[in-house]
């Protein structure tokens, strides 16, 4: 199996950004993920800050693995939706501007009802991202959350005019009762980026988040699954919750490099 290509998601250090790489590099992290509308703002970013930034990843030997665009409405909903729209393809021209391809974000729960107007409004709205997409050369990863498989595999057979790729989250896929594994078989080609972070339900059936291997997600089979499926995209360690959550996200990067290594 090739070494797998490690980042991690610094928004949930809460340290500035310098910092923020010097740490990267200490816990083992190849590549960062950057939150783009809290974090590294396009808007706060000159051309020339975007140059020296660049240089700053090259002395860490970083590389930016993908961006997230996180929003606090769904993509259904029609309040303010215009803005929400407008924010994420700035984001996606930012992200091709700094040589990043991923932009990963949650549409909200995807609508059972393919004929409902909230339906018809998200398969539209994501129809003009997919458009965008096509023009700028970076590409929305949506991060799947409660939807079934059903559910999934029919929005993406609607969104037709561009591309459009899956942010795989096992840990929310765990939570929410799906099988991480079922979903990557069923829509592989679609991956294109991965979520190093892990969870489990609980005796009353609440979701939660826990380090990476000590929930439900089977990570030795759908390691060999990423490779079977030659994803060559990134796994992001991501950890939400937690009292040292900078330890966890470099226990997360061993564990996945000590299974790699097959100890």
């Amino acid at each position: 199996m090739p070494e797998l290509k490690l980042a991690v998601a610094t928004r949930h250090f809460k340290l500035p950004l310098k910092r923020a790489l010097d740490t990267a590099a200490e816990i083992g992290a190849r590549g960062l993920q950057f939150d783009v509308r809290n974090e590294l703002k396009p808007t706060e970013l000159s051309e020339t800050g975007r140059r020296q930034f660049r240089l700053q990843l090259q002395e860490q030997l970083l590389t930016l693995a993908s961006f997230e665009y996180p929003t606090r409405r769904s993509f259904c909903d029609e309040d303010a939706l215009d803005a929400r729209v407008a924010g994420l393809k700035a984001a996606l021209e930012f992200a091709f501007s700094m040589g990043v391809t991923v932009v990963c974000g949650r549409i909200g729960r995807i609508p059972e009802d393919a004929d409902s107007p909230k339906y018809k409004l998200l398969r539209d709205v994501l129809n003009d991202i997919a458009r965008h997409s096509n023009r700028v050369g970076a590409t929305f990863a949506i991060t799947p959350g409660v939807d079934s498989l059903d559910t999934l595999k029919r929005l993406f057979n609607d969104v037709t005019e561009g591309p459009i790729g899956i942010n795989l989250d096992p840990a929310g896929l765990v939570m929410s009762e799906n099988n991480p594994v079922e979903v990557y078989r069923a829509l592989y080609d679609k991956v294109l980026s991965v979520a190093l972070r892990d969870g489990l339900r609980d005796i009353d059936g609440q979701g939660i988040e826990v380090p990476v291997g000590r929930g439900e997600v089977v990570w030795d089979e759908l390691l060999a699954l990423l490779d079977e499926g030659r994803f060559n995209g990134w796994l992001v360690a991501t950890r939400t919750t937690g009292d040292d959550r900078i330890a966890d996200a470099a226990r997360a990067i061993r564990f996945v490099r000590n299974l790699q290594a097959g100890h």
